[in-house]
């Protein structure tokens, strides 16, 4: 009789976990700098392509789409399996999502932003895919306070992710800049009048705090307190071989969750591999979140 109970007790635990299992979906999804387009270079795209073919995202986030157009992403994204495209501009810097499902109350928004942003909702994620002024702190300091009035305007019980190059450093990575970083931003700010990224002669990292006092988490130190930095890789801007892999690292390339999000994610990680040391100049970001 007990070895009854026992086999009974054992075959709805079995169900139960069986039936959570199935009720939940991975989502996979890549936020990658990509460099000028990927440098309108055949060889690269087609790595690019066999990377996302390998990796199968079901959402990708793009910034530095120098050179393509609507009608181009939109065969890009098909070469892997992505059906659904959106670009927000065809001049500059745009920044594009591509998807598996389809992409939901869109909007691109080049108003207020150096370069642009695009939102929509995908798969009951609503996504922003930013690139913030390169240049600029207080303008970077403008582009987030803009993200993050769209965010509150959506349900706080739903999934909100902001991706992209925010050109920003993050206080839980100060550790790892020191003296020459600062030296260096230093001496390139008095040669170029027009760049102010240091805030007061020192690092700034009030542009990715204002995310973090609005409730969102760095998805990669939710996992992680060690260093990974997202540029530079192997290649420089030329799209040439770095022999010494030149330039200071830092983390500039995100994926920020909110509370609801971050309760989801299993995965973040900065995706270092052959590939990505020679597509771009960023490393891509890389996350996976379980959802119901």
């Amino acid at each position: 009789m007990k070895r009854l109970a026992l086999k009974l007790t054992f075959v709805l635990w079995v169900l139960c976990v069986g039936s959570g299992v199935i009720g939940q979906e991975k989502v996979k999804i890549l936020s990658y700098n990509v460099l000028y387009g990927l440098q309108e270079d055949s060889v690269n795209i087609d790595r690019y392509v066999s990377l996302l073919n390998e990796l199968e995202p079901d959402i990708v986030a793009t910034q530095e789409m120098n050179g393509w157009t609507q009608k181009t992403l939109e065969g890009l994204a098909k070469r892997y399996g992505h059906p659904y495209a959106l670009q927000s501009k065809e001049d500059g810097f745009p920044v594009a999502l591509t998807s598996k499902t389809p992409l939901v109350n869109f909007r691109k928004v080049t108003e207020n932003m150096w370069h642009s942003y695009i939102y929509a909702k995908v798969k009951g994620i609503h996504i922003f895919v930013i690139h913030f002024s390169p240049f600029d702190y207080q303008k970077r300091l403008e582009e987030v306070e803009n993200i993050i009035a769209q965010t509150k305007e959506l349900p706080a019980d739903e999934p909100i992710l902001v991706m992209g190059d925010f050109n920003s450093l993050s206080a839980s990575d100060g550790a790892h800049y020191g003296k020459e970083m600062l030296d260096n931003m230093r001496d390139r700010e008095k040669k170029q009048t027009h760049i102010r990224n240091l805030n007061n002669g020192n690092f700034d990292y009030t542009v990715l705090g204002k995310l973090e006092e609005a409730g969102f988490k760095d998805s990669y130190k939710i996992f992680t307190d060690e260093f990974t930095a997202s540029l530079p890789t192997f290649k420089d801007g030329k799209g040439n071989l770095k022999k010494n892999n030149v330039g200071i690292p830092k983390r500039i390339d995100f994926i920020w969750c909110n509370p609801t999000a971050a309760k989801r994610v299993t995965k973040s990680v900065i995706l270092k591999n052959e590939d990505t040391n020679i597509i771009s100049d960023h490393y891509p970001a890389y996350l996976e979140i379980i959802l119901d």
